[in-house]
């Protein structure tokens, strides 16, 4: 009898495996990988949902539960995306489950309503309107009405672009339609974000090092990964823009991918542009219907570009050739949530499964990449220069303690607020980088020294003015200011600064500027980077203040001022990465001003003004900061010369979960004897932040060497570990997370 191998919801670690289920006569003739079926799980028989990832005859099924309801979608699992889940299952220790949902845009969309799988899915359609051109336009009664149809002989339309066009209302075009005049048809709704950007350009010039690093890229092939190493608008896009069309020329496919959907419209309608309808677009802000189109049209062969974020790397394009990696080094590209993935990685394995080219590139390479091009593992190539031979900004940093003896106490000071105004007064715009969102940071009792923090996490609550209120940026919950202390009653006191105080301060020192605030809270409504980035292109707003998503791949053409707030904090974090990311951010931001004009400036406040770091990324010296950090590096035997691995343990007790992680590592210790497994386990300790959401968080750092034998000795301790019935916790494993 037909029988199914089926991935299940909610399968815990222990639990997780390929279930076989017998399949009913009726089902069988629906039955394909990939099919979306319910199943009896468990002693309960509870039905869940699940994915059928293998088929095959048996014999004997006595034994066997019985598939209980099927659904297909248009596409299911395809080789392709098969070998993908079976890729993130085998290398970043998730469920199953996990595994299919990340690959495939469709497993999360259904639910069982009485015993029956529900399609959550629901599908948007967009109506489309053309001239009926057989209808006979002596009929029309008013001159709108014939304007409309007039309109409408040039093309299909939807209803916003013919009101707008014809400056009439819909009435006109349903009387119309009424009338037989019009003929409509129905799509599918896709981003609409960028439907209006339409191809308009064709020819791509390039400068001596841009055309030299195309040719090597091009004549290059032997499977190695390359590094793209250009300094900040060093015209590295068009390099980009050239590859692909070069793999369009030759039947290819190409993926771009981004780190942040900040960085997506103006990539996007760069691509646009170029390569017109034939982009397809994938972030974490599309709807699932949405994704699941964009998939479907890669599928279908239709996109032959796609351009988005990490989740984008799982595109099924039909002859992919070309995958590009743009900020290469940004953290954005690791999943922090389960499966636990890097898009860089996976994109390696995408790349050796298919033949297709890899080119990572960034101004700031990050360390492992560099490392690793220049041991002769990937191929490395170069371009020092910025495009047209604009300079690099004039770089200025001011000591805030200095600032402070001489009476300029405020978060922004007064030398930044002179140049602020100088360049409004030049018809010149500026972006300012202030790494912390709200109004203020910290609330501390006058009296007593209590901190006010999230009753659910272990972290300081921040005031957001806006919404008067104090939010916790881990957990999300909000609770009201208070002014008075919970533990003695004296005065609260807050302290410290985010992206809203900072624009209120310098929108009360230079009441005419026009600004522009771009976070995490003016950002969280569909499409709104695209409109602010657009509007600020457009020269409405003098000031651009944000969070890291302005300081990395945005080119304004009159952007001629960069300022830094705040990179005190990023240095003093106690993780091995810490150094980089700042000497990352900061090159990034200051790379921002100047691209298209000389005499820019670069500020950076800080109280620390002879860090190197601070130093290096203000001379943009990437090289002797690379050689500092790798030496660092080697002798205390971080990444790249180990692979870094976080197994945590998490409860609603803090006890249970420090006991369970010494259990595990007195499991590890007993296991790598077995195993003869090279490794240093550091801790067990408890997180940076100890408590998320009541639940608390242990951890072993184990550095290893990142290969197969680690990976089967790593998931045999944790078998070991969860048939254990007294180890309470669950635990979940990290491959380089971001911060240890």
């Amino acid at each position: 009898m037909l029988t199914a191998g089926v991935a299940v919801d909610k399968a815990t670690l222990d639990f997780d495996r390929i279930f076989s289920y017998a399949v009913p006569d009726i089902f069988a003739p629906e039955l394909k990988i990939g099919s979306i079926v319910i199943v009896p799980f468990g002693r309960g028989d509870k039905l869940r949902i699940g994915i059928v990832l293998s088929i095959e005859e048996k014999e004997d099924i006595r034994k066997l539960k019985c598939i209980a309801d099927i659904k297909n979608e248009d596409n299911t699992i395809t080789p392709y995306a098969l070998s993908l889940i079976k890729h993130l299952k085998e290398t970043t220790f998730c469920t199953w489950y996990e595994a299919v949902k990340t690959v495939i845009p469709y497993g999360a969309l259904y639910k069982i309503e009485n015993g029956f799988l529900s399609k959550q899915l629901v599908r948007h359609l967009k109506t489309f309107y053309t001239a009926n051109t057989d209808f006979d336009q002596n009929l029309l009664k008013t001159a709108k009405q014939k304007a409309v149809y007039d309109f409408l002989l040039t093309g299909w339309y939807d209803v916003n672009q013919i009101t707008i066009s014809t400056q009439t209302t819909k009435a006109v075009l349903d009387n119309l339609e009424k009338a037989g005049a019009v003929i409509t048809k129905q799509q599918d709704r896709h981003t609409s974000a960028y439907s209006h950007i339409e191809k308009s350009r064709e020819d791509v010039t390039l400068s001596d090092q841009q055309q030299k690093v195309y040719n090597d890229i091009l004549n290059i092939n032997d499977g190695k990964t390359h590094l793209l190493h250009g300094v900040t608008s060093s015209g590295k896009s068009m390099v980009f823009i050239k590859l692909i069309q070069n793999t369009l020329k030759n039947g290819g496919s190409a993926m771009v991918l981004v780190p942040e959907i900040s960085l997506t419209p103006q990539m996007i309608r760069l691509l646009k542009e170029y390569f017109g309808d034939t982009v397809s677009v994938i972030h974490s802000r599309l709807s699932h219907t949405e994704r699941l189109l964009q998939y479907n049209r890669a599928l279908n062969g239709q996109s032959r570009v796609v351009v988005g974020t990490r989740s984008a790397v799982f595109t099924p394009l039909e002859n992919l050739q070309l995958i590009i990696v743009d900020e290469e080094h940004e953290k954005s590209f690791k999943s922090e949530s389960a499966p636990r993935y890097s898009a860089i990685r996976v994109a390696q394995y995408i790349a050796r499964q298919t033949g297709a080219k890899l080119v990572l590139a960034s101004a700031t390479p990050s360390i492992e990449s560099f490392y690793l091009a220049n041991n002769g593992y990937y191929h490395l190539h170069s371009m020092p220069h910025r495009y047209r031979g604009m300079p690099l900004p004039q770089v200025e940093i001011i000591d805030m303690s200095m600032q402070a003896m001489a009476g300029d106490t405020g978060p922004v000071s007064k030398v930044v607020l002179r140049y602020l105004a100088e360049n409004i007064a030049n018809e010149k715009q500026s972006i300012i980088l202030i790494n912390r969102r709200g109004y203020q940071t910290v609330g501390v009792c006058k009296e007593c020294r209590h901190t006010i923090k999230c009753d659910d996490c272990s972290v300081n609550l921040v005031k957001h003015k806006k919404q008067n209120k104090l939010m916790c940026h881990y957990c999300g919950k909000t609770y009201p200011v208070i002014e008075t202390c919970p533990e003695c009653g004296g005065e609260i006191s807050y302290s410290g600064f985010g992206t809203q105080h900072i624009e209120e301060y310098i929108q009360q020192a230079i009441p005419t500027a026009r600004i522009l605030r771009m976070d995490a809270d003016s950002t969280n409504q569909a499409d709104s980077h695209e409109e602010m980035l657009e509007a600020f292109g457009k020269k409405e707003y003098d000031i651009l203040i944000g969070t890291q998503m302005v300081a990395k791949g945005l080119d304004f053409e009159d952007v001629n001022m960069v300022c830094v707030l705040g990179i005190d904090s990023m240095l003093n974090h106690p993780g091995y990465n810490s150094n980089e990311q700042a000497f990352n951010l900061i090159t990034q931001v200051i790379g921002r001003a100047g691209r298209h004009s000389r005499g820019a400036k670069a500020v950076i406040q800080t109280y620390d003004s002879y860090n190197p770091v601070i130093n290096l990324a203000a001379k943009q010296d990437y090289a002797a900061f690379y050689n500092s950090e790798i030496a660092y590096r080697k002798l205390n035997t971080y990444p790249p010369f180990c692979t870094m691995v976080t197994v945590a343990f998490t409860h609603t007790s803090e006890a249970t979960a420090a006991k369970d992680s010494r259990a595990f590592l007195n499991i590890i210790k007993k296991e790598v004897e077995n195993h003869n497994i090279p490794l240093v386990v550091l801790g067990p300790v408890p997180f940076d932040v100890a408590m998320v959401s009541k639940t608390y968080r242990w951890r072993l750092s184990i550095k290893c060497r990142n290969n197969p034998a680690f990976r089967q000795f790593l998931n045999k301790s944790i078998e070991i570990y969860l048939k254990d019935k007294e180890n309470k916790s669950s635990v979940y494993v990290n491959i380089n997370p971001l911060q240890e």
